[in-house]
């Protein structure tokens, strides 16, 4: 019977692993005589090799843009998030470039210290997602759940390269497959962005390019590191999380139709943000507010503020009489006019004023969890409410969240801007009776992103009705219980 040191010694028999790196032993084992899907097969090697050329690629771009460019600001607002997000970024570059080192260099102590060095770094990036998990952006029913799993499928592949580092016994060789799979499953982030700029390329998935893409991706990196079974794994576990969180959300539905009479108006506010933070969970959350149907509609708002403030002009030519739109260089737009655009779009009631449940339908709708919405929102009251009146004026929203304001006001000019493609009738824009009378060359003139709302009333009364009445129920008895 053939011992395990009889089969590793057979295993790596006529390599010469002191004088190889991993990737010449890969290809050095590499045969076209062995059965096609075994993993001494030339088209297996060249599948990996792929692989790992094409994450090279991707992460490049990855990581030029987010180390010039900032992060989004809901990862700004907080000083804990702003750490959580810079040791994020610095962990995950060096997890993505010292593995590519190791799997090249024949140097056997470097690839030692690359191991360590890489599960030091794992260890505070695999911390760091677990905290941006629940602020993640997509529809979170399907990616918080499929975030989760990857950092799983993360926590296993690190434990196994620090078993194998920790071996004695091991092959160089060995311990560098270990590295293999962190290093694959590390690159579910750079797939997360091909399958985006993908799908953005080919025009499909408008409202859910984000959801689809980390799907895809999360079946990419775990397959390439461990095979078909954390795919079911991810597959399986979505599909829990959906249906716990469902039962959750018509549990707090049932609790807040039951008991709004007998409660304050703050807390029936702070239950209607956790709410509206339960529903997000099944609405796509984007980086921009006008993505989101509760904003689409609110950018003529902003339209006539720049309108009014000569930053959108109307030019006739006189020889032939045709009429262009010119904008402003965005550069050249002032700060205040820029937060003026962002207020008034996202205050809804048209008071001038933002109460708590506005401030927090911004953060929601961001994909902000409900704990980190209170945290900001906290903030934004305690810090910025100078006159201590309970709601944020203009002046105090400029002070509180520039980096917010100027961020969205980005997407909105980009918007605004390119409208021209996303108009019906455009071609009509200048004869428009709203227009001759507004000013305004895009007043009354519907945009056509071809969104559809999410109709969660629909979804309780019929497709859902005897779910939420169980609930309803079980709230009734629960309550006639405490009373």
């Amino acid at each position: 019977m053939t011992t395990m040191t009889e089969a590793l010694a057979q295993h790596y028999a006529g390599v010469v692993l002191e004088n190889q790196s991993w990737v010449s032993y890969q290809w050095a084992k590499a045969q076209w005589t062995v059965p096609l899907f075994e993993s001494g097969h030339v088209i297996y090697v060249l599948q990996r090799l792929l692989f790992a050329v094409f994450s090279v690629i991707a992460n490049f771009f990855i990581l030029f843009y987010h180390w010039t460019n900032p992060p989004h600001p809901k990862f700004t607002v907080l000083k804990r998030s702003r750490y959580i997000i810079r040791a994020h970024l610095l962990s995950g570059t060096i997890n993505v470039a010292l593995p590519v080192v190791a799997f090249c260099t024949t140097n056997k102590d470097l690839v030692t210290s690359i191991i360590w060095i890489t599960v030091a770094f794992d260890v505070v990036h695999l911390l760091t997602v677990i905290a941006q998990t629940p602020n993640v952006n997509g529809q979170r029913n399907l990616i918080v759940p499929a975030y989760q799993f990857i950092a799983a499928i993360k926590f296993v592949s690190m434990c196994g390269l620090v078993w194998a580092a920790r071996k004695q016994s091991l092959y160089s060789i060995e311990r560098l497959d270990w590295l293999w799979t962190v290093w694959a499953n590390h690159q579910t982030y750079a797939w997360v962005r091909v399958w985006i700029v993908f799908l953005e390329v080919c025009q499909a998935c408008k409202e859910s390019r984000y959801t689809v893409a980390v799907i895809v991706a999360g079946t990419i990196g775990a397959g390439q590191a461990y095979g078909f079974m954390p795919i079911l794994g991810l597959l399986l576990w979505v599909l829990a999380y959906h249906s716990i969180l469902e039962r959750n959300t018509y549990k707090l539905m049932a609790l807040y139709r039951e008991g709004k009479t007998t409660r304050t108006e703050v807390e029936n506010k702070a239950m209607q943000c956790e709410l509206q933070a339960m529903l997000q969970f099944f609405h796509e959350a984007h980086h921009s507010l006008y993505n989101d149907n509760r904003y689409k509609a609110r950018t003529s708002i902003a339209q006539q503020v720049l309108v009014d403030g000569g930053y959108i002009k109307t030019v006739v030519d006189d020889a032939t009489a045709d009429a262009s739109i010119e904008f402003a260089p965005l550069n050249t737009i002032p700060h205040e006019v820029q937060a003026l655009c962002i207020f008034k779009t996202i205050d809804v009631d048209g008071s001038g004023e933002l109460d708590l449940t506005e401030l927090a339908q911004v953060f929601i709708c961001n994909g902000v969890s409900i704990e980190q919405t209170t945290a900001m929102c906290k903030l934004a009251f305690t810090k910025y409410d100078t006159n201590d009146d309970g709601v944020i004026d203009l002046d105090e929203f400029t002070a509180a969240f520039q980096a917010y304001y100027l961020y969205q006001f980005n997407d909105l000019y980009y918007i605004l801007r390119n409208s021209g493609a996303m108009l019906k009738n455009i071609i009509n824009a200048t004869l428009h009776e709203d227009y001759r009378a507004s000013g305004c060359p895009f007043a009354g003139i519907p945009m056509d992103y071809d969104t559809k709302v999410l109709d969660w009333v629909r979804l309780v009364q019929d497709a859902n009705r005897n779910a939420f009445e169980k609930a309803v129920n079980k709230v009734k008895k629960g309550l006639s219980r405490t009373l």
